[in-house]
């Protein structure tokens, strides 16, 4: 597994991502009452986004399993691997935890720590060498993650994009279809109008012709009676 220097593969990724939150730091985050040194990642993805896509990424080109060794007891915030070899920073076993920070709305903190067991922390001070190769591993991953998320919000978008465009056109020929309708509504009406006319007209002549008919009636029957 290739190990990338830590400022070179920073300025890369400020030079590439620029406008988005992205931002590299030291950190701390208690662990037992022990102040333990972290090295820390604020991006823009969300926090759930950011665990999954690291559990995978560190699974995928370490063989680490973040999630395996979790226990009850343990803080479900924290994901760790206990015991593991990653030859990229020592031959020597390792216990690495990673916590995501989800208390800001507007970025995710990614914080990674290792210790060489129990209290051995990595820290720049007392491993230097280690401690930068941990950089390097956390700086690899948002190199080959956050291109991937951004390119992965430009294909989502760009089939909502496409999804909209279709029910445009379907909107489109419904308006269409509508306006045909109006068209064939309108003709029947007036048909309809026309008949109603015609109708009445008769109802007018029928009743005319009923009370001619009702005093041909009356003078008829006078005469007979008379």
């Amino acid at each position: 597994m290739k190990f990338i220097i830590p400022f070179l593969l920073f300025t890369l990724i400020t030079i590439t991502i620029t406008a988005q939150n992205l931002s590299y730091s030291s950190g701390t985050t208690e662990v037992e009452g022990e102040i333990v040194k972290t090295i820390n990642v604020k991006l823009d993805p969300k926090p759930e986004t950011v665990k999954g896509s690291f559990e995978n990424w560190m699974e995928d080109n370490y063989d680490v399993d973040l999630d395996g060794k979790r226990l009850l007891f343990f803080d479900k915030k924290v994901m760790s691997a206990k015991g593991v070899v990653i030859p990229a920073i020592s031959s020597r076993r390792i216990d690495l935890n990673v916590r995501v920070d989800e208390s800001n709305e507007d970025f995710t903190t990614l914080q990674v720590y290792a210790s060489f067991g129990y209290n051995n922390w990595i820290t720049p001070m007392d491993y230097p060498y280690e401690y930068a190769a941990l950089e390097g591993i956390v700086y690899e991953y948002i190199s080959d993650y956050l291109p991937e998320y951004y390119l992965n919000r430009i294909e989502d978008t760009k089939e909502q994009l496409a999804d909209l465009k279709e029910d445009k056109e379907e909107l489109n020929e419904d308006v269409i279809d509508n306006k045909e309708r109006i068209e064939e509504l309108k003709k029947e009406n007036e048909e309809l109008m026309r008949r109603l006319k015609e109708n009445q007209a008769n109802i007018n002549e029928t009743k005319s012709k009923l009370s001619k008919r009702n005093k041909q009636y009356e003078s008829i029957n006078r005469r007979v009676k008379n």
